[in-house]
């Protein structure tokens, strides 16, 4: 079966630095299939998610990534990865809000578009000859709060799923953070460290996960799908035992919760992650999935 790779946003990146030589992206587009490789929503949602912080003078690295990404995917998007989880596991309709993949499509096109932060902001950019407007005739232009909507949604859901995941290994973090400044009592410190204490807490995230998609919660269940999300496990254990043992703040942690959803895509064979974070590497080391993780050079090499 054919490698399905789902470029991480920070290869784009590494493109226009310099990190990835020219002659390498080159040798990328002229394998890459006739109709594209299909983009993340993930990698989409967080080059979107930034397009309002960025100052305008800087704009045009962002759409420089757009238009990288245009060039990859041929403006094709992939299905969220928790509707392919519903329509091919859990066998449930997806009723969680999401931006369609035709939708991701219109809003990276505005960008790619644009000549200025500016046009965007006054919906006058001109996609397929047609002037963004956001209502009535024309293009639908770009939505930021929309946008800001969609990524909030799953940052709560990850903020949820880590509390619970840490409550699992000691209940009372929350009053003893308040009291102490800490997480977790001394003694207890050098315990967090064994794997063995994850197993109940590992079971706890994939029912909430499973629970919060609409789907049954049965052991049989639970059992295959925390298998599927090996690497998703892997991630947010080390997330867990950095929240409880530092000073870990989820707020300020913004792409870990981009790289959490990248992950559930290796639940699925077909997928490959191809990444130039070695962050994401390490943090699933021990993941059965982290073959998959691939670097830039190393998904060139399969080709």
């Amino acid at each position: 079966m054919p490698l399905k790779p789902i470029f991480d946003t920070n290869v784009f990146g590494d493109i226009q630095d310099g990190k990835i030589p020219e002659s390498d992206w080159r040798f990328l587009l002229r394998h890459r299939p006739g109709h594209g490789w299909p983009l993340s929503p993930v990698t989409a949602l967080e080059l979107l998610a930034g397009v309002h912080k960025v100052p305008s003078e800087k704009f045009s690295r962002v759409r420089g990534q757009a238009e990288l990404v245009y060039k990859l995917s041929k403006g094709r998007v992939l299905e969220d990865a928790h509707f392919l989880l519903c329509k091919e596991v859990l066998h449930v309709p997806f009723l969680l809000a999401h931006l369609r993949p035709a939708l991701i499509t219109d809003y990276m096109d505005v960008v790619r578009c644009a000549r200025s932060l500016e046009e965007i902001r006054e919906r006058r950019v001109f996609v397929r000859r047609l002037l963004t407007k956001g209502n009535g005739p024309g293009h639908a232009g770009f939505n930021a709060s929309v946008v800001k909507k969609l990524v909030a949604g799953p940052k709560r859901q990850w903020s949820n799923a880590t509390e619970m995941f840490a409550s699992e290994v000691y209940p009372q973090w929350r009053e003893h953070f308040q009291t102490t400044g800490k997480r977790l009592p001394d003694e207890m410190r050098s315990g967090v460290e064994s794997r063995l204490a994850w197993g109940p807490g590992k079971a706890k995230f994939v029912e909430a996960k499973l629970a919060w998609l609409g789907a049954s919660t049965e052991p049989g269940l639970v059992a295959e799908i925390t298998k599927r999300l090996d690497a998703v496990l892997e991630f947010a254990t080390f997330v867990v035992r950095q929240f409880l043992l530092g000073n870990y703040n989820l707020e300020k942690h913004e792409s870990d919760v981009y790289d959490n959803f990248q992950l559930h895509y290796l639940a699925f064979e077909r997928f490959v992650i191809v990444s130039g974070d070695s962050d994401l590497s390490k943090r699933t080391l021990t993941s059965h999935q982290a073959g998959r993780i691939m670097s830039f050079e190393s998904f060139l090499r399969s080709l």
